[in-house]
């Protein structure tokens, strides 16, 4: 696309901050309920050993509220390949 005017790039940018804001519940964290959340492990596996546990936190980034390092979810990622 090729801008020929300030309009045709103050269109294009007003598009892309809709795109921006659209997209933005695409990030929102889901609810323990939703993941399932229980604070004891489960066959091993706990949030501590998780990709998405943040310990300095005891946050989740896909789970909102504090999170037990002992807890446990199904969204839970060791990071290893399987």
């Amino acid at each position: 696309m090729k801008l020929e005017t300030r309009r045709d790039l103050l269109k294009s940018l007003a598009a892309l901050g809709l795109m921006g804001f659209m997209t933005t519940a695409a990030f929102a964290k889901g609810t323990k309920k939703q993941s399932a959340y229980q604070d004891s492990p489960k066959n091993g596996e706990t949030c501590k050993n998780c990709v998405h546990f943040l310990s300095k936190t005891n946050e989740c980034k896909l789970v909102e509220g504090s999170i037990a390092s002992e807890g446990w979810c199904n969204l839970y990622n060791d990071g290893k390949a399987k």
